[in-house]
């Protein structure tokens, strides 16, 4: 497939998170196959920002569109719901992913947008919508199986810090609690989900980091909210994994069979089957 120009927009390219996170690998994937990846956010910075111009992404904010917008693109990607895209957007294709059952990812009515993404069947399912599964993207290179042995029992919780963990955070206090062997880590942005919360001795929350594999390799569990990155970089580590909703019910996950279909290049070769 000769050279394609595709751009990447979303809310905000600043944080280490889920769909800023997703969009960086699909951006690395596509960049290896010799495409140019323009991304655009209400919001940059920070070291994603820097990571995708390390491996040659043009990054922007949206209001800079005299440097990006009104140019032509093979393929264009709105995450989340943000239709004022595009007023700014000329290309082929013009696709709405809609990463979660919330809110804000609500499809883009508008006759602009040529179809619907979802990383699994249960967003899909939320929305009355005929939606494509394109799998979150994982960097299989650099997540491989690696142990770095604790004398605790650690739980680790890579996470946005944010109300719709609260009973997972809960749960997994508790479990702190009832097991002086268990160490829980919180690791993420702080969005005042623990707000008003005592937390034992034996939970430490901690700020994101780009080295969350360093934080892996300690853990014997990963704890997530439904199967998301932080389960399948788990998974990529052979590490346990247990999976929670969003009432704090929770089970143990194993790795699929057809865990390969998370790699990251092949991701990006689904994304390319849409232009």
């Amino acid at each position: 497939m000769e050279n394609k120009d595709i751009l990447l927009c979303a809310m905000e390219f600043e944080s280490l998170t889920g769909a800023p996170m997703y969009n960086y690998n699909l951006a690395k994937g596509l960049i290896e196959l010799g495409h140019n990846v323009t991304c655009v956010g209400l919001k940059t910075g920070g070291e994603i920002k820097e990571m995708l111009e390390k491996i040659g992404c043009k990054v922007y904010k949206s209001m800079e569109s005299h440097k990006w917008g009104k140019q032509y693109y093979d393929l264009a990607i709105i995450s989340e719901h943000f239709p004022q895209y595009l007023d700014f957007i000329y290309a082929d294709k013009i696709y709405n992913f809609c990463h979660s059952k919330d809110e804000a990812d609500k499809p883009i009515e508008d006759d602009e947008i040529n179809g619907y993404l979802a990383p699994r069947e249960q967003v899909a399912d939320k929305w009355d919508k005929d939606f494509t599964i394109i799998p979150i993207p994982i960097d299989f290179e650099k997540f491989t199986p690696t142990t770095d042995k604790q004398n605790k029992y650690i739980i680790l919780a890579p996470c946005s810090i944010g109300k719709l963990r609260v009973q997972m955070f809960l749960s997994l206090i508790d479990r702190a609690k009832n097991d002086t062997n268990i160490e829980v880590w919180i690791v993420g942005e702080d969005y005042n989900g623990l707000d008003n919360v005592d937390l034992p001795e034996s939970v430490k929350v901690m700020s994101a980091t780009n080295n969350i594999k360093e934080l892996m390799a300690k853990a014997n569990e990963v704890a997530g909210v439904f199967i998301g990155t932080v389960t399948l970089e788990a998974w990529a580590m052979d590490k346990k994994t247990s999976v929670y909703d969003e009432y704090g019910n929770w089970e143990y996950v194993n790795k699929p069979n057809d865990f390969d279909k998370y790699n990251y290049k092949n991701v990006t070769k689904q994304i390319l089957n849409l232009i």
